[in-house]
């Protein structure tokens, strides 16, 4: 990890050390930041005034908290491509480079949809002739407002990332016109913050697809499993490996994708499950992640059952 920002924020902020994760590969243009997480150390607490005689904390040992915001469905070069000192959007290369599934390069991008819409429709605010670049949003749509939603789902990812050749993302997805669009959050509330404490723009999320998965590989680094899974959640491939029914479990058990026990909230349109079903399956993956570390999904091994 780097630091990016203000060169003074070691010296001036020991108490508390403010690092910002961007959670996914993925540009999505919402602004849609999670919540702060805190994480107390174990660091030493503030010696009270008589105990002045007594060594005071030095280096690390000053660190008294740290805050980490995890910023949900964003890449990096989505909100900090912009960002001073950062490595970004200067340094993305051939990596630009976008072909159709057929293998053939796109000339300009597709026109992005607006997902509110049932079904999705052309997003009459963006133009019909994008490059195949880059592309800051915000000449189209203000910060302050929606765009469509993108996909962000593990097996498509992979055909997205291709290999690392970076070159799929506006194919596989089902608003690919979004797939280059970024804010340049550098003068936003998060970007004013990256610029006092720290931007890691080294920091890549852990698995592939979304947020539940990601969230509990920053806590402990490990895979929640669903053995026997109801078939409604069960992810569907063909032949060629290429989805033909998204969910939230891998067909050898694995939950990538978004899971609900049976206490709300939770939106009344997740998978008919009954309450009791749900609560015994959830509080199985919470404690078989726990006991039973699994490896990220591009590397597992097949679940114990």
């Amino acid at each position: 990890m780097r630091h990016s920002g203000n060169p003074g924020s070691y010296q001036n902020s020991w108490s508390h050390l403010f690092v910002l994760l961007s959670g996914r590969v993925m540009t999505v243009a919402v602004w849609s930041c999670f919540a702060a997480l805190l994480l107390v150390t174990g660091c030493t607490a503030p010696l009270p005034a008589d105990s002045r005689s007594v060594a005071q904390p030095s280096g690390f040992e000053k660190i008294g908290h740290v805050i980490v915001i995890f910023q949900e469905n964003w890449s990096f070069d989505g909100l900090y491509g912009k960002f001073p000192g950062a490595e970004g959007l200067a340094n993305a290369g051939e990596r630009v480079r976008q072909i159709q599934k057929d293998g053939t390069p796109y000339t300009t991008l597709p026109q992005p949809l607006n997902t509110s819409k049932k079904p999705p429709a052309p997003d009459a605010r963006f133009p019909t002739n994008l490059p195949v670049a880059p592309y800051d949003a915000a000449q189209y749509v203000p910060p302050d407002q929606k765009t469509g939603d993108i996909v962000n789902r593990a097996f498509q990812e992979r055909r997205q990332i291709n290999g690392g050749r970076m070159d799929g993302f506006a194919a596989w997805s089902e608003n690919g016109g979004l797939a280059m669009s970024y804010y340049d959050a550098t003068d936003l509330p998060v970007g004013r913050l990256a610029q006092q404490y720290t931007l890691a723009d080294h920091f890549f999320h852990s698995a592939f697809d979304g947020s539940l998965i990601n969230h509990f590989w920053l806590i402990c680094a490990c895979t929640p499993i669903w053995p026997n899974a109801p078939a409604n959640v069960v992810i569907q491939l063909d032949a060629q490996g290429v989805v033909v029914k998204d969910g939230s479990v891998t067909p050898d058990g694995y939950v990538v994708h978004t899971v609900y026990a049976a206490n709300r909230p939770y939106p009344a349109t997740i998978p008919t499950l009954s309450p009791d079903a749900r609560i015994r399956s959830f509080s199985f993956i919470i404690r078989r992640s726990i006991t039973s570390p699994a490896t990220p999904t591009e590397q597992q091994p097949e679940p114990n059952t």
